[in-house]
């Protein structure tokens, strides 16, 4: 999986909507969204993988979710939310 983009948009004073666009190894050619709602203490409310805006139903591998949050925590010092999290991000 392999990631190209991280926006952050907030959903309520205790959460936030993070999109983030990536590809897939197998489907190099193909965006997908994982559409993910973090509460502020870093906790998951909510992960979707979209495709054309379409839920794919997918279920993510430990791995995957492990590198989503790398990638997330490497984009966040960047953004207006670098400090809003209370707690270590958890998917």
């Amino acid at each position: 999986m392999k990631f190209d983009y991280c926006e952050f948009e907030n959903e309520s004073e205790q959460s936030v909507e993070i999109d983030i666009g990536c590809r897939f190894d197998d489907e190099p050619d193909e965006l997908y969204v994982i559409q993910l709602i973090l509460g502020k203490d870093g906790t998951s409310l909510g992960i979707k993988l979209l495709f054309n805006g379409l839920d794919c139903k997918y279920q993510f591998k430990p791995e995957e979710k492990t590198s989503i949050v790398s990638y997330i925590q490497h984009s966040l010092p960047a953004t207006a939310y670098k400090d809003w999290f209370e707690g270590s991000l958890f998917l």
